[in-house]
């Protein structure tokens, strides 16, 4: 799985989208079969990410966060995907010239920075304890 999409052209923060299905199958699979309930409290997300959600997504009047795991047995591999809404539909591609951009070559859209707490947490929050 990529870590970040590096691909000339795409938004810092991107992952491809089939990546992002992924993920995002492989958490739902998770709750069906696993038994066990997920024990992460928080997810970090830098704002390069929002900010380029905004500099790509200027029609965007929301973010829909998906829950995925980068492994489809480990609780402890979850990630944020985060893709841009507008009109009501995820746009997991970019948009360029007033269109959708192919989805073969198309530009990722979905981000996913974040880093899952724990262990990534703030010690002081009064929401972490």
């Amino acid at each position: 799985m990529s870590e970040i999409n590096n691909l000339s052209g795409n938004p810092d923060g991107t992952i491809p989208v089939k990546d992002a299905i992924q993920l995002a199958a492989n958490w739902r699979n998770y709750l069906e079969t696993s038994g066990q309930a997920f024990a992460a409290h928080a997810f970090l997300i830098p704002i390069i990410a929002f900010k380029n959600i905004l500099l790509y997504n200027p029609l965007a009047e929301g973010v829909r966060a998906y829950i995925g795991l980068a492994d489809s047995a480990d609780p402890t591999t979850a990630k944020l995907l985060l893709v841009p809404v507008v009109n009501g539909d995820d746009v997991p591609y970019l948009v360029q010239n007033g269109s959708l951009s192919g989805v073969n070559e198309g530009l990722s859209n979905v981000f996913d920075l974040s880093a899952l707490c724990p262990p990534f947490c703030s010690a002081t929050s009064p929401l972490n304890s």
